[in-house]
């Protein structure tokens, strides 16, 4: 799901007696309150231009003619389009995640604290993409025409779609697993989790990356994903290894010697 040390209690492991469906309904609000808080800083309405401009900086206006879908003017140039897609994606993803696929209780308190870090995490980008001094449309193949897209958008762009599949399509391959009787008690080693044991993971870090590289460009794009790993790496996994060392014993062992990569086939 993510990765900051608290969400590690996002989820109560080993137990499926409580479907908490008031703490999902939670989450799932917090992270719907999401996309009203990026269109106004990514649109017109530049809710974030005072704070740029209180702390020195100068906000981008947007500008360049608007991207139509079906019909509508979305009151976006495609670069704002593009991460306010970025951001839709994630509430759809993580709300799904929370409703149909985990399992296990969630606790109230937990279920908005992770709400509200994706929602800064996602504004965040947004308003270094309207700050002039670190925004993706600095880069001189765009820049400030916002028609068209620069290096790092379409690198962020390939990177959030390839993390959205491996998370969410590793995710539902081991539900599936899961939801077949026959497999109670077995750990799942198939599919998507067959190239590394914590392929959602993953997933995580690059479309987090790619979502801070499409916004403000390389160097944001390496802290946020180079954030993630080192979370991962130092807290999720060992805690996830150790529960998943206790419940499945020799079978894990035997996971982990066969899929020695953690993360990322072949890298880490």
């Amino acid at each position: 799901m993510s990765s900051l040390k608290h969400e590690n209690k996002l989820i109560q492991r080993g137990s499926s007696s409580s479907p908490t469906p008031f703490s999902r309904s939670v989450f799932v609000f917090f992270r719907a309150l999401d996309l009203p808080l990026q269109y106004s800083i990514i649109s017109s309405r530049a809710l974030a231009a005072p704070l740029i401009r209180e702390l020195g900086g100068a906000s981008i206006p947007p500008t360049g003619r608007p991207l139509y879908l079906l019909g509508t003017n979305t009151g976006l140039s495609p670069q704002r389009a593009i991460l306010f897609g970025m951001a839709i994606g994630s509430v759809v993803k993580q709300s799904h995640w929370a409703m149909f696929i985990s399992r296990e209780p969630m606790p109230t308190g937990a279920s908005a604290a992770v709400g509200v870090f994706n929602a800064l995490s996602n504004a965040i980008n947004m308003i270094l993409f309207t700050n002039a001094a670190t925004s993706a449309l600095a880069y001189p193949t765009v820049d400030g025409d916002e028609t068209k897209l620069s290096v790092p958008t379409l690198v962020g762009l390939g990177m959030y779609a390839l993390g959205m599949v491996l998370e969410w399509g590793s995710e539902l391959q081991r539900l599936r697993f899961k939801k077949d009787p026959i497999n109670k008690g077995r750990v799942y080693s198939g599919g998507l989790f067959g190239l590394a044991r914590h392929i959602n993971y993953g997933g995580y870090v690059l479309w987090r990356g790619g979502f801070a590289l499409a916004a403000a460009g390389w160097t944001w794009g390496a802290i946020v994903g180079g954030f993630h790993i080192w979370n991962f790496v130092s807290s999720s996994i060992p805690e996830l290894d150790e529960y998943c060392s206790n419940r499945y014993n020799e079978q894990w062992a035997q996971y982990k010697r066969a899929v020695p990569y953690k993360l990322f086939p072949f890298i880490l």
